[in-house]
């Protein structure tokens, strides 16, 4: 009977892609990432429906509209009709004739980090996907019409071309970092606030809007007393900071480190593809 004003038990029904909570005076509703409270006096009527009645369906109330109706799909016949029989008991007996979803609050859950990563770097992740099959199936040709022992030296080439590419990406990111700021960025100045665990210098220093803002790491001093460095950030994006190094940093990475990292790129190339185009010549 509906109206009732007894304990019912929290009753949760799973569908596909969709979960029902039933605590007595609410429905909470899980769907695509979204949580919807929608309480009681919301809902016109809850029933059963599809051919072997695995699905429930809520429907809200409406001013005169059609009603929005939720859908738990692929259930459970036996949970269906238990969900469908609390949520029907506890009904008021009377209910405003207004639209049910002004009355529905809700709640967008945050995404988790590597369903973002890969939404974001889509095109990035299928590339590397990519590379690793057909480096498997070059490890595989190798080892299979090669001599022996000759598999292991795409192994070692695939270790080197990830540590080269690692390095790329430290180095991309950082000259990224350097052209954006420098276009669209705001320099201050950052006071020397001590070392951290890892004895990486902290500076602080107060951005445009008056917020306290820490940076970690080296950078050009530009004043010893007290000790500062300049740190610039973007607006755009306050999280990315960036300070410019001493000439000898730049100098060292354009002299020493760019001709060793061509080195490391070509032995890797030559320890992978060259082992599959020796096999194949030979």
């Amino acid at each position: 009977m509906r109206g009732h004003t007894g304990v019912t038990s929290h009753l949760i029904l799973r569908g596909r892609g969709t979960t029902a909570h039933f605590e007595g005076r609410s429905v909470l509703l899980e769907q695509n990432g979204t949580h919807r409270h929608i309480p009681v006096r919301a809902i016109q009527e809850v029933r059963a429906a599809g051919a072997r009645g695995d699905r429930a369906e809520i429907e809200l109330t409406s001013a005169g509209g059609d009603p929005t109706v939720f859908v738990v799909t692929r259930s459970s016949p036996a949970a269906v009709t238990a969900f469908v029989s609390a949520v029907t008991s506890a009904l008021p007996e009377r209910r405003a004739p207004r639209d049910g979803m002004e009355l529905v609050s809700e709640e967008t859950s945050a995404a988790p980090a590597w369903r973002l990563f890969l939404t974001r770097h889509s095109g990035a992740v299928a590339a590397a996907v990519c590379a690793v099959v057909l480096w498997a199936a070059l490890v595989v040709y190798v080892a299979a019409t090669g001599e022996p022992g000759q598999w292991l030296m795409p192994l070692f080439g695939a270790l080197i071309l990830l540590a080269a590419g690692r390095y790329l990406q430290l180095a991309g990111g950082i000259m990224r970092d350097h052209w954006s700021t420098r276009r669209n960025g705001i320099t201050v100045a950052a006071t020397s606030a001590g070392r951290n665990s890892a004895r990486k210098e902290i500076w602080r220093f107060t951005d445009a809007e008056g917020r306290a803002r820490t940076y970690v790491g080296s950078g050009k001093i530009v004043s010893r007393d007290p000790r500062r460095i300049e740190v610039r950030y973007d607006p755009r994006h306050p999280d990315k900071l960036y300070a410019p190094q001493p000439v000898l940093v730049y100098v060292v990475v354009g002299v020493v480190v760019t001709p060793m990292l061509a080195g490391l790129l070509a032995m890797g190339v030559w320890l992978t593809l060259w082992q599959l185009v020796d096999v194949l010549m030979g």
